[in-house]
């Protein structure tokens, strides 16, 4: 078959013919399967009578509605299951797109790093950080980010977008595993991104390098739509980048790329929302939260869970764990210098525009400061 998600999708009949009874009904009721099919948006009638599993109802659930004993439905189910992955091995395989692009692999390393602080689950750090090691060693070659890899081969020069979702992820990175790699490779990458899309008349970005012979004009693409545009990205990674390195440069390049796309922000911010996120945090004032303390220690790791267990976007986190970190984070902002802890503890300095409150040991102190 060759219709939309031929290989995935389910008409119950199928189900009861491979399964029988009563486990047919016990998976079906699991796995929100119907006789008229699930999908409740279906403009052009492909998914008629077939239902796309999802876990509709517990064991539990299932042995509650059908009054069969919990260990039995699961086990039915489990060799349900089976039957169907062996069918369903015997169909026709989609093609396989087997290309590993940059840019998707920033958003993706993004979504691992942000999830790795919120939920504490390692998994998710190691994730992105197998991603983002995978890009730097084999897509970023003296200093040039390439957009994709596949056969042992990274070709084609970076676009905006590679530039930007990857620079960003490794901001995130960064304040997921603390490694100083990845955050000098972000202000090598933002910079590179200047050099080679910045319309420095008019403001905002290309999306490709000058000299592209085959390309007739060189777009500035603004739409957020299924991924952010690389100039929503661009802004935001610059904005970030001002506050963690005062670099002034940054800012300015940042503030020209929203004023460049200030009518589009006016007249349909809902197809800017990337951007608007951007002009947000452009328009607050943007916390610094510098930590100074032992890594892995009780302390820190107690004001690590303060700082994460707050939706607080407009907020850029520093650890300062050694005199490597110090002097690399002090080169960018000098006041990191003279940052030490207080009384032996881990400590939290709290800044809004490199101006700085009085240092806290108190993790609940650092909550409170963070939840403002």
């Amino acid at each position: 078959p060759d219709e939309e998600g031929a290989f995935f999708i389910w008409k119950q009949s199928e189900i009861e013919e491979l399964v029988g009874q009563p486990a047919a009904d016990w998976f079906c009721y699991r796995w929100g399967v119907e006789e008229d099919g699930n999908v409740r948006q279906d403009p052009h009638g492909e998914f008629t009578g077939k239902n796309i599993l999802y876990e509709s109802r517990s064991i539990e659930d299932v042995a509650r509605r059908f009054d069969a004993e919990p260990d039995a439905v699961r086990a039915a189910i489990q060799q349900a299951a089976a039957a169907l992955l062996a069918a369903r091995e015997q169909r026709p395989r989609p093609h396989l797109d087997d290309k590993i692009l940059t840019a998707w692999n920033g958003l993706m390393i993004s979504a691992f790093a942000k999830g790795a602080q919120v939920l504490g689950d390692e998994r998710y750090r190691a994730a992105a950080v197998r991603a983002a090691e995978f890009v730097l060693s084999k897509m970023y070659r003296d200093g040039v980010l390439l957009r994709r890899f596949r056969d042992g081969e990274a070709a084609i020069p970076g676009f905006l977008d590679d530039y930007a979702f990857f620079a960003l992820a490794l901001l995130d990175l960064y304040e997921a595993a603390f490694d100083l790699r990845y955050l000098e490779t972000a202000v090598e990458l933002a910079r590179s991104m200047r050099a080679l899309f910045e319309d420095e008349e008019n403001g905002g970005y290309y999306s490709t390098v000058p000299g592209e012979g085959h390309l007739v004009l060189r777009l500035k693409d603004d739409y957020d739509g299924a991924e952010p545009s690389g100039n929503s990205a661009a802004a935001l990674l610059l904005l970030r980048l001002a506050q963690i390195t005062g670099d002034g440069a940054f800012q300015n390049a940042a503030n020209r790329t929203l004023e460049a796309f200030a009518p589009r922000l006016n007249s349909a911010p809902i197809a800017v929302p990337q951007m608007m996120v951007a002009l947000d945090f452009a328009t607050s004032k943007p916390r610094q939260v510098i930590l100074v303390g032992e890594r892995g220690s009780d302390g820190l790791d107690a004001m690590l869970r303060a700082v994460r267990s707050r939706f607080a976007p407009n907020t850029i986190t520093l650890l300062v764990d050694g005199p490597e970190a110090r002097e690399k984070l002090a080169a960018w902002n000098p006041p990191i210098e003279g940052m030490t802890m207080v009384e032996g503890k881990a400590t939290a300095y709290v800044c809004e525009d490199f101006a700085c409150q009085l240092p806290s040991t108190r993790a609940e102190d650092l909550l409170s400061i963070s939840n403002r």
